[in-house]
């Protein structure tokens, strides 16, 4: 267990202090590193597992494949989406925004909403001095809690619908939640923001402009509600396709639902027209890159405690208070999401619960809440436990906006989100 484990430390060890101690040595020899590390991780694997095959590929193909269509998708097409916003950059103009965003977050996805509201945000603020803060709110309210009303909003909720969730389930269940999150944490955000433009010079004209909205790139927000459409099509496992001088072919579900994105994203790309802004894929390459590796590194752990499930869950019923594990679910699928990737984790304990969907909507309905706040929300932990959260620091980074080091978000995380968290598990109990 130590063996298989110690890539996915080294990993994090890397993510977070490498960029303090050596931040030029990172900077010109990460791939390399990250290379070594993912290399040394397959390495073991194969080693010591003796459905190392099965582990490896059921990780790239099955896991990671899908998951960066989807970001590359939701990326793409949430760029040919164009708001022009005009508003006054003051602290209720912000909480406003982000409010908003952070509902519309739960039916676009925390990914798309993450890009598509990030721009208008950042030109919203663009007289700021200090905007650090407002993108570190951001990634709390739009790329994470945003995504608690419905599986639309983000993974965990999705692979619960699709493992026989019902949809309505986290709307009914999770809005109260939402918005106590969404509530406490904009609430922070006034305080710091009026401690920060107290200490700032600032253009009182921005202060004072109109409120203006226009929103274009309509065949891009159908091509949107096309990939929302296909990611719940119940297909065939295999689906039979005949093409012309080639004859009939069997392909899997995942593929042609895969295949369906790119096409989407093809169309986007070609009708966008010479006159539009080019895309900028840095953001997403960095993302596709960090998350190879994390999803290499942690295949093992995953994979080990799948089979350890019984015995997980035996131990914390044990350890809850009147065999109600509630609180245990909650900080395991807490911790591991925010470093392990949200969706995954949340997976992994959905099946230590028993992975009865019946069952988890009503005698473990505690259970079934508790891991899927913690899914989502916890995901800010880190700049890994979500990929939108990586995606936001990486456009705001080439924008010129200074984000936090992997530690600082970090303390910045706990301290805004851990404390009404404490606050609402005892809620989730029975």
């Amino acid at each position: 267990m130590i063996v298989l484990s110690a890539p996915l430390v080294l990993v994090l060890l890397s993510l977070s202090f490498m960029p303090l101690i050596a931040p030029r040595f990172w900077s010109r020899n990460e791939n390399l590193v990250f290379g070594i590390i993912s290399a040394a991780s397959i390495v073991t694997v194969y080693s010591m597992l003796p459905n190392a095959n099965e582990v490896v590929t059921h990780a790239l193909i099955d896991d990671y494949v899908p998951f960066i269509i989807m970001v590359f998708t939701l990326f793409t097409l949430s760029h040919g989406i164009h708001i022009d916003l005009r508003s006054p950059s003051t602290t209720w103009a912000n909480v406003i925004f982000l409010g908003c965003s952070s509902f519309c977050s739960s039916f676009i996805g925390t990914t798309g909403a993450s890009v598509l509201f990030l721009y208008p945000f950042l030109k919203m603020n663009s007289g700021r001095q200090n905007k650090t803060h407002l993108l570190v709110f951001y990634i709390f309210l739009v790329s994470n809690i945003g995504g608690l009303l419905t599986p639309l909003g983000d993974s965990p909720l999705l692979l619960g619908y699709l493992h026989g969730i019902d949809f309505s389930w986290a709307m009914k269940n999770l809005t109260l939640y939402w918005a106590i999150y969404t509530a406490f944490c904009l609430a922070i955000l006034v305080v710091v923001d009026k401690l920060v433009l107290r200490s700032e010079s600032f253009d009182h004209h921005l202060q004072k402009r109109k409120f203006s909205l226009r929103i274009s790139g309509w065949r891009s927000i159908t091509l949107l509600a096309l990939t929302v459409a296909v990611l719940f099509i119940d297909f065939k496992y295999e689906v039979k396709i005949t093409l012309p001088c080639v004859g009939a072919y069997m392909v899997p579900h995942i593929c042609l639902k895969n295949i369906l994105f790119l096409v989407f994203c093809a169309i986007s790309m070609i009708k966008r027209g010479s006159t539009a802004e080019k895309i900028d894929f840095a953001p997403c390459k960095e993302v596709a890159k960090t998350f190879l590796v994390i999803f290499i590194v942690i295949a093992p752990v995953l994979f080990l405690i799948s089979e350890h499930s019984e015995a997980i869950h035996r131990a914390m019923i044990s350890l809850g208070k009147d065999n109600d594990a509630t609180v245990e679910y909650f900080w395991a699928c807490a911790i591991t999401s925010a470093f392990l990737d949200n969706a995954p984790s949340f997976l992994v304990f959905f099946n230590i619960a028993g992975g009865n969907p019946v069952d988890l909507m009503g005698s473990q309905s505690n259970i079934l809440t508790a891991i899927s706040i913690s899914g989502v929300v916890m995901g800010a932990i880190t700049y890994v436990g979500n990929a939108p959260n990586l995606i936001v620091r990486s456009i705001a980074d080439r924008k010129g906006v200074k984000m936090p080091s992997f530690i600082t978000y970090m303390a910045w995380a706990c301290l805004a989100i851990v404390p009404i968290s404490l606050l609402l598990v005892p809620m989730m109990m029975k």
